[in-house]
């Protein structure tokens, strides 16, 4: 396997992990963050409570 492929395939999996976790905590789930040591994600959802 070449690196780039193995580089896509953990892209990959990251990404679906992702898409699990959030279809799995939708209802409740107002904003994702993931820190790194130099870089951060962050999605915001609009969330209406009540």
């Amino acid at each position: 396997m070449t690196p780039l492929k193995a580089a896509l395939g953990i892209v990959l999996i990251i990404c679906l992990t992702i898409v699990i976790f959030t279809f799995i905590t939708r209802g409740r789930l107002c904003e994702l963050s993931i820190k790194g040591e130099h870089q951060e994600v962050a999605a915001k959802l609009a969330c209406i409570t009540g």
